[in-house]
């Protein structure tokens, strides 16, 4: 009989988290029942229940069913919560921590050292977090989780259709959760991929970016702001914001080149699933990457544009194009099992 296996964390957000809560629960639906707590600011997700909704009873249900718990959340003092509950009610308590971004002061890694004792096992996502957490029982194992491919959903019409008019050029992706600033620079480094278009226009390479950002912010508002730079400048041809989520894995696929243009960042899921798929990806090193992926200084696009241009020149697009990887599931499988036992 399957043990009832609830995760908690942002379920419907659109990053990196999210993903691995989605595929984690397709890797293991043989073997637990899953249940779902959404953290995600917005309630669009009727069939999950959604923290913010505030109904006391629900959440108590779904803790009260469940045989394992698994926190992803990415606040801390949520997480203590959610630990605490389920400690109360005597549940096997995982916890997976995914980036240290929420734990900024001493007060908050305390209390979470503290909380952490009362779990079954502690699962991060590189030895950073272990060290700063100082947890004795901690799994280091990164967050990537193979992608069922056929379960990603098809490119829009949008998409398949700039591909098809760029078909004879180096296709260049990037994408961005949403267009924000982290030390009053922009998170994503889109400001930086526009520089590298200019310098695809100055020197007429044969290249095409196309830039996914999954959500809008109109409090900053820097979509627009960066739309009217490519248009003034026009640089259309050579870089296409794209404002909604797509399949960044099918989108990979089709491409020649993935950029991580970050100034900041955990253990990406982007990066990995890059390497995953055999595409060469190019990293910013604001923070330490996995093996095979191409390094360019932080925050300088010109450096970026010398990487981009070099690998690019050294692929062949016939050969590296539609390359799909045969995963081993059951590698993957055989690991979380050992974690939650």
């Amino acid at each position: 009989m399957k043990k009832n296996y609830l995760q908690i964390g942002p379920y419907s957000a659109i990053g990196g988290v999210s993903v691995h809560i989605k595929r984690l629960s397709d890797l293991l639906k043989d073997h637990y029942n899953f249940s779902f707590i959404d953290e995600s600011p917005l309630l669009t997700n009727q069939e999950v229940y959604n923290l913010r909704r505030i109904n006391v009873f629900e959440y108590i249900r779904l803790i009260n069913n469940a045989e394992i718990i698994h926190i992803h959340s990415g606040i801390w003092w949520l997480r203590c919560l959610h630990i605490f509950v389920g400690f109360l009610f005597r549940k096997k308590i995982i916890v997976t921590i995914h980036s240290l971004s929420n734990l900024t002061t001493s007060f908050s890694v305390r209390l979470t050292r503290k909380f952490l004792l009362l779990t079954s096992n502690v699962v991060v996502v590189n030895n950073e977090i272990s060290k700063k957490l100082k947890i004795k029982k901690s799994v280091v194992a990164h967050a990537f989780i193979p992608p069922n491919i056929e379960r990603e959903e098809k490119l829009p019409l949008e998409i398949l259709n700039i591909l098809q008019q760029n078909k004879f050029k180096k296709i260049i992706i990037n994408n961005a959760f949403k267009l924000v600033l982290h030390n009053n620079e922009d998170l994503y480094g889109l400001d930086l991929l526009i520089n590298v278009a200019r310098e695809i226009k100055r020197e007429k390479q044969n290249y095409k970016i196309i830039f996914i950002v999954a959500s809008m912010d109109k409090k900053l508002n820097l979509f627009d702001f960066y739309s009217k730079i490519i248009k003034e400048e026009t640089l259309d041809k050579i870089i296409t914001l794209i404002p909604y989520p797509v399949s960044f894995v099918r989108l990979m696929i089709e491409s020649d080149l993935v950029v991580r243009a970050t100034n900041t960042d955990g253990d990406a899921l982007t990066v990995r699933e890059a390497l995953y798929l055999k595409r060469p990806i190019i990293a910013s090193d604001a923070t330490n990457r996995p093996e095979g992926a191409i390094l360019f200084k932080n925050r300088n696009s010109e450096d970026l544009f010398l990487k981009i241009r070099d690998t690019l020149n050294k692929e062949e697009k016939t050969t590296t194009k539609k390359h799909i990887p045969i995963t081993d599931r059951n590698t993957f499988i055989e690991l979380y099992r050992s974690i939650i036992s």
